[in-house]
């Protein structure tokens, strides 16, 4: 892999990292109390099995093995509808508009949705870039 190409997936992999370590901030921040201090099991669920496909992805994306680059889109293409699904839809609900989100005055909130919307637009970039350079990265096709 490039260089060029190789510091970019780095840089995804902090991007992406820093939007689930995010996630724990915003649980923390908004749910927590000291009579229920875990979030809903299923929940917790969800967000443990996106980790892994997050982490399995990337480790045999960056390994070279075959199964990396359909799973790395796969992941890529999960994370990019589940942001732009939500960012349209708030941005269509009457008095909201887009990046409403940024407007939020508390600085650990804002902060949470900047990583997020930091996350959809990296992880739409690199999804493009995989499909656009599919010769690059796919080492499945010859």
């Amino acid at each position: 892999m490039k260089r060029i190409y190789r510091i970019q997936v780095w840089v995804l992999f902090a991007v992406l990292l820093a939007n689930f370590a995010a996630q724990v901030v915003y649980f923390y921040h908004l749910y927590y109390t000291p009579q229920d201090p875990l979030p809903v099991l299923h929940s917790s669920l969800l967000m443990g099995a996106v980790f892994v496909l997050f982490l399995v992805s990337f480790g045999l994306f960056m390994a070279r093995l075959k199964a990396g680059y359909p799973l790395l889109v796969f992941y890529l293409a999960l994370e990019f509808s589940f942001y732009l699904v939500n960012f349209v839809a708030n941005g269509l609900r009457p008095g909201l508009g887009w990046f409403f989100h940024l407007r939020e005055p508390d600085p650990v909130l804002w902060a949470v949705f900047f990583v997020g919307y930091v996350s959809m637009f990296a992880s739409g970039y690199f999804l493009v870039l995989l499909l656009a350079r599919r010769r690059v990265f796919d080492l499945s096709k010859p």
